[in-house]
């Protein structure tokens, strides 16, 4: 009697919890409670770097070197309901969250063969440094070589991934930054044929970064900057996309792609397909759609992309200020240009360089913070405001830095202007191409070490006890 009391206890008990509202459980068994508050925690091996919410996972970023190319899969919402897609059967080729070119110099760097797992062109991956930090926020760094078998690199990329922690509503950013160089020939990226062109497939069109949207999802719907919905948005140029939906929990998601307006032929044609019934959901920018692109030998440019994982159905105007935020407005450009009065501009390098030694200012700065925004403390701190210039295409070309580049310091209190600058740059550049600045003409000119004039001095910072 005791026995069967105690068995319809726990069976009641085990009902019970399958059906509070709220609860779900992943694949190892531990579950969330809707409104729950986040406790995230790192996952770290030898190629691999996860960020985990009370054990489920909310992103994963993956680089074995035996693997043809570095990708994110999962990315999930922060609860671990997956929105990405693995090698599916119909394209094993597709890797969740990637970037990969189609054709280089006449090779497929993009499809596998389904046997040995390889390309005609090979894409590897040199070197890669990821940076866990304490506030949840990553940094990656790679170096990759494209070739083609048993021959040196045609072309080799420079990659910097930064990814912030997610906010309280469970947003978070992926900002994917690359710089492609040619090596000692002319690089010819080519993409298949798209309709009325020789050859031409109606499915033509696509490479660059792209997302393959997990096969559990349901009730897809695509918008972009421009109005256009669902298939409206492929082929046409641009800002943004944004992919939403249902997952299998029934929660909505979207997933926005920014493109930069330093990157070339911006605003991309994107790319889109939705097709429930196979399923195949994907979208991209892609760069290629209507034309290839050379770069001649030994030259290089650089694309750079926003990804915004979103919780909830993305209206028009969040996008489209996230957009504005990421690329930098006119207002921000305006106000870190030097000050245009009279006074400022007739300062000699004496005078700017007293008010860089003065002391005893605090300077508000969080991780998070933009650096245009640092820049700005810094400059306003003293009355007139000290007449700085930035080189913003010099740090986006050469350093992978722009005005909404997080600056990674805390606050810091009883220092000089000139302090300050220094350790902001130096926090900045994150092991990539030093940061410096020079005073001339009553100018503080802000660029990368090599881009700055040698007849100018220097200033440059050893940032190794910051990284």
């Amino acid at each position: 009697m005791t026995i069967k009391r105690l068995t319809v206890f726990v069976g009641a008990v085990l009902l019970l919890l399958q059906t509070v509202p709220g609860r779900m459980q992943n694949a190892a068994g531990s579950d969330l409670v809707a409104g729950q508050k986040p406790r995230y925690d790192w996952r770290q091996a030898d190629s691999s770097l996860a960020l985990l919410n009370r054990g489920h996972v909310v992103w994963q970023f993956n680089f074995d070197k035996k693997q043809s190319r570095p990708y994110f899969h999962p990315v999930c919402l922060t609860d671990g309901a997956e929105l990405t897609w693995h090698r599916p059967p119909d394209h094993p080729w597709h890797y969740g969250l990637w970037f990969s070119w189609k054709y280089i110099n006449g090779l497929n760097y993009w499809e596998e063969d389904r046997d040995t797992g390889l390309s005609q062109g090979l894409t590897e991956i040199k070197n890669v440094e990821v940076t866990a930090n304490r506030d949840y926020s990553a940094q990656i760094t790679m170096q990759l070589s494209y070739h083609p078998p048993g021959q040196s690199a045609v072309l080799s990329e420079s990659c910097l991934i930064r990814l912030g922690k997610p906010d309280e509503d469970g947003r978070y950013h992926i900002d994917w930054s690359s710089r492609f160089t040619a090596g000692a020939a002319d690089v010819l990226l080519d993409r298949t044929p798209i309709t009325g062109e020789k050859d031409g497939q109606s499915w033509g069109g696509y490479a660059g970064l792209s997302v393959r949207i997990a096969k559990n999802t349901s009730d897809w719907y695509l918008t972009d900057s421009e109005g256009r919905k669902d298939l409206e948005g492929h082929g046409k140029k641009s800002r943004w996309m944004n992919f939403g939906g249902r997952t299998a929990e029934s929660k909505d998601f979207s997933i926005a792609l920014f493109d930069h307006p330093d990157n070339p032929r911006h605003p991309s044609p994107g790319f889109v397909i939705m097709d429930p019934k196979v399923p195949f959901g994907y979208f991209s920018p892609a760069l290629l759609f209507d034309k290839p692109y050379t770069l001649p030998a030994g030259k290089s440019f650089s694309l750079k992309y926003r990804v915004m994982i979103h919780p909830g159905r993305a209206e028009k105007n969040a996008l489209e200020a996230e957009w504005k935020s990421f690329s930098g407005t006119a207002g921000t450009q305006a106000r870190i240009e030097p000050a245009q009065d009279s006074n400022a501009r007739q300062r000699t390098d004496e005078a700017v360089s007293k008010e860089l030694d003065k002391s005893a200012f605090v300077f508000e700065f969080t991780p998070q913070m933009s650096f245009a925004e640092a820049i700005e403390q810094i400059k306003y701190c003293v009355e007139p405001p000290l007449p700085i210039v930035v080189i913003w295409k010099d740090l986006y070309d050469n350093a992978y830095i722009d005005r909404t580049t997080p600056i990674n310091m805390d606050e810091i209190s009883g220092v000089s202007p000139g302090r300050a600058l220094k350790l902001l740059l130096a926090s900045v550049s994150g092991g990539y191409d030093r940061l410096g600045y020079i005073v001339e003409d009553g100018i503080i000119m802000i660029a990368t070490v090599e881009s700055l004039p040698e007849r100018w001095e220097t200033h440059v910072y050893d940032i190794s006890d910051l990284l």
